[in-house]
């Protein structure tokens, strides 16, 4: 079905080609595993906030979709890379944005491969608009975008940091969640699902909701962020997914927090914009500052594997200095402690970006150069 096609398997927050993991027990009872050695800056491309990173498909080859802010301007700009080469850089029509874009792969209702991309508006004040663009790829890699358009709901759909995109693997048809940083600091999501006679539109919530706290309004554990969240999806038994978003808390160095909820095969995602969520607690890390894993940046977060079935790959910057953390949830557990990503170019002057077991970087330097990873455990 259209919904279970490679692309599907292959959404995140970003994306590229990696390399299976070893066994979990492997992974966490062995040297530290490795990152490629030789991270070269992508071509023509500066930027000083956090990347955006996903898959694309290219007439058949699965290859990498990079898209960024421009480093002294706040146009959102891309590129692709197929076969290991890079496309010329390209800019996204009428996107502006003073933070970061968040991109994902998706196959339209009429069968075409496309991408999401999402963006922070440039405006007045604490809260902005969110807008979006999709792009049909056509099969020289060419990239047709719609005008960008604002995700509805008013106030409570604003926000004041970049928001995090996903497009779950067994909705019954193409439908993205957003997740951001909402009034009152809430980490909120909506639902949009592809409709309409020829699609290239969303519909967005409800008629009565459109937009949700991700806690369920809960005081008791209070679910607040002062930076992106991030969102990815593991799939399980049989085929069920769980999708997970992680966010750091508002202080300037707290500890990295989730939740999740289901993605069934038969039922997918039913467009109910307040989902059901389980609060999963903060990520520990017993090289950490009091047992956490705690961050100055964004958290990125995505499958290791390509088809999606885990284990999960958590980055982030660390509570001071520049070097890249990353743990692995498998089974439940967490990796611990905490492990850097290896090889050149290896330290980042903002949060990281993941998909699967590509990173990207932003140079520390302030020249604002890309540098991707790739994860080879």
């Amino acid at each position: 079905m259209l919904h279970r096609s490679m692309s599907r398997l292959a959404v995140a927050a970003a994306a590229g080609t990696v390399c299976a993991l070893v066994a979990a027990g492997a992974a966490m009872a062995g040297p530290t595993p490795a990152w490629s050695k030789k991270n070269p800056a992508v071509p023509d491309a500066y930027t000083n906030t956090t990347p955006a990173l996903s898959a694309i498909d290219v007439n058949g080859l699965q290859g990498t979709f990079l898209a960024w802010k421009g480093q002294f301007d706040n146009k959102v700009k891309y590129k692709i890379r197929i076969n290991g080469k890079w496309h010329a850089t390209k800019v996204i029509p009428g996107a502006a944005t003073n933070t970061s874009p968040s991109a994902a792969l998706f196959a339209t209702n009429k069968g075409k491969e496309a991408v999401f991309v999402a963006w922070k508006t440039i405006g007045a004040g604490g809260l902005s608009t969110i807008k979006y663009s999709d792009g049909v790829v056509a099969n020289n890699g060419a990239i047709n975008w719609t005008k960008p358009i604002v995700m509805p709901g008013g106030e409570y759909s604003k926000t004041s940091a970049s928001p995090a995109v996903l497009f779950p693997i067994n909705a019954k048809n193409s439908r993205v969640i957003v997740a951001y940083r909402g009034p009152f600091d809430h980490v909120r999501v909506e639902i949009g699902t592809e409709s309409g006679p020829n699609g290239r539109k969303f519909t967005w919530g409800t008629k009565k909701v459109k937009s949700a706290w991700i806690s369920g309004g809960t005081k008791t554990e209070p679910t607040t962020t002062n930076a992106q969240p991030a969102l990815t999806e593991i799939l399980g038994a049989g085929g069920n997914g769980t999708v997970y978003v992680f966010w750091k808390g508002l202080a300037t160095t707290d500890p990295i927090s989730y939740a999740t909820t289901p993605d069934n095969v038969g039922t997918g995602l039913d467009g109910d914009a307040t989902l059901t969520w389980t609060l999963a607690g903060q990520v520990p890390d017993s090289g950490g500052v009091g047992g956490l894993a705690q961050t100055t940046g964004s958290p990125a977060v995505a499958s290791a594997d390509i088809h999606g079935d885990g284990p999960l790959l958590l980055a982030y910057k660390g509570p001071s200095g520049f070097n890249i953390r990353y743990q692995i949830l498998s089974g439940g557990a967490w990796s611990q402690p905490h492990q850097f990503v290896n090889g050149n170019n290896n330290t980042t002057a903002v949060g990281p970006a993941l998909v699967h077991g590509t990173l990207a970087n932003v140079s520390r330097s302030g020249d604002g150069r890309i540098f991707l990873h790739h994860y080879q455990g």
